[in-house]
């Protein structure tokens, strides 16, 4: 795992969103939006979606979430997942 003040130097310039208590229905939302609204120089966007509430927000976002967007996923840790982000 690298430690969160790395991440930038590792994959470039990021943003966060936090799906933390949102329904599976509003965390796919909230990340769709996220993800079109970055800015060209982001590369990539760390998802907080937990695992202590649950595990319905960490499997969207590991297995079901897809976006053209989204190079690669990287599982940060147990409650958060990195996109890769192409432009």
């Amino acid at each position: 795992m690298i430690p969160d003040e790395f991440i930038e130097l590792y994959y470039g310039k990021h943003k966060t969103v936090d799906l933390h208590n949102l329904t599976k229905e509003d965390a796919k939302i909230n990340l769709i939006y996220a993800i079109e609204s970055l800015d060209s120089d982001i590369k990539c966007l760390v998802v907080v979606h937990g695992y202590h509430g649950g595990t319905v927000i960490k499997k969207l976002v590991r297995d079901e979430f897809k976006h053209k967007r989204v190079a690669e996923k990287i599982n940060h840790d147990a409650g958060r997942t990195i996109f890769l982000i192409k432009n």
